[in-house]
């Protein structure tokens, strides 16, 4: 597309600037003689001699077409300044595809508990879903610290994500998502310990049932929380009324309560277990 451009752009330019014959002389003298020779009391030939005589642009339409040209031909950067590189246009890629990356992952392994767990689930499946409950941890990690790094060094900059509602919501979405899987990991983490110990007990329905439960609050968080970030990062809502401060203490105090909920919640938590009698019955 360049080479056409620059081919072209020389045809203009050959012909552009080449010398055209000039009927300058002979106008002035066409129009002396027949002033001369003409009968004009009124003199009125000379309103119309300025219009006849206004000379012709002396840059032709190839030669502006060159001269449009000739950014895209030696600075083709300046011709798309939309997509010009930028000094963090590469930590910045980086940083957006490892948060999709870790909210895919997470998706994979909510998915891998909500279909693993049940009861009366065997050593092997507990194992299974405590190695899953693992990488969930990773990708939150990994997911939440692509997200500080998007809303603070790159993207619209932390002054523009403070000022609008729906981040702060996004933020409160995501502690009540981080909260409520605090129930299920510290409750694979105790029925590990427990194993360890030989002291293992076969998951019963109630405990089983409340596990999926969390899962399925889970798979909601993770289909709505990418919704409020779209209309975010379109400034949907965008205030400066509005104190930034507030709405991020509001949104601790979610996540501190949420979290505090599902951890006691956890640990206090009375299982009907499936007790070997029972099950051969």
């Amino acid at each position: 597309m360049r080479t056409s451009i620059i081919l072209l752009s020389l045809c203009a330019a050959s012909s552009a600037w080449a010398p055209q014959p000039s009927r300058t002389s002979f106008q002035k003298a066409s129009s002396q003689f027949q002033h001369e020779k003409s009968f004009d009391p009124a003199q009125l030939s000379h309103v119309s001699k300025s219009t006849r005589n206004v000379e012709k642009p002396l840059l032709r339409p190839e030669a502006a077409f060159l001269a449009s040209a000739l950014p895209i031909i030696f600075a083709p950067e300046a011709a798309s300044a939309t997509t010009a590189f930028t000094s963090n246009a590469v930590p910045s890629a980086l940083a957006a595809y490892g948060h999709y990356i870790a909210l895919i992952g997470m998706l994979g392994c909510i998915m891998v508990e909500r279909l693993t767990i049940k009861p009366n689930m065997t050593p092997d499946e507990e194992d299974f879903i405590a190695g899953a409950d693992i990488a969930f941890g990773i990708f939150g990690l990994l997911i939440t610290y692509t997200g500080y790094l998007r809303a603070v060094e790159y993207e619209k900059g932390f002054d523009f994500y403070s000022h609008e509602p729906l981040f702060w919501l996004k933020v409160a979405l995501v502690g009540v998502f981080g909260a409520s899987s605090f129930f299920n990991t510290i409750t694979i983490i105790k029925r590990a310990v427990a194993k360890q110990k030989g002291d293992f007990k076969p998951m019963g329905e109630k405990l089983s049932k409340r596990m999926i439960q969390i899962c399925n609050a889970e798979l909601v968080a993770v289909a709505t929380i990418p919704l409020t970030a779209t209309f975010m990062a379109r400034g949907v809502g965008y205030s400066q009324d509005i104190p930034w401060q507030g709405e991020a203490a509001l949104a601790a105090l979610v996540f501190a309560g949420l979290s505090f909920k599902y951890v006691k919640e956890a640990l206090t938590f009375e299982d009907n277990p499936i007790t070997l009698d029972s099950s051969s019955d």
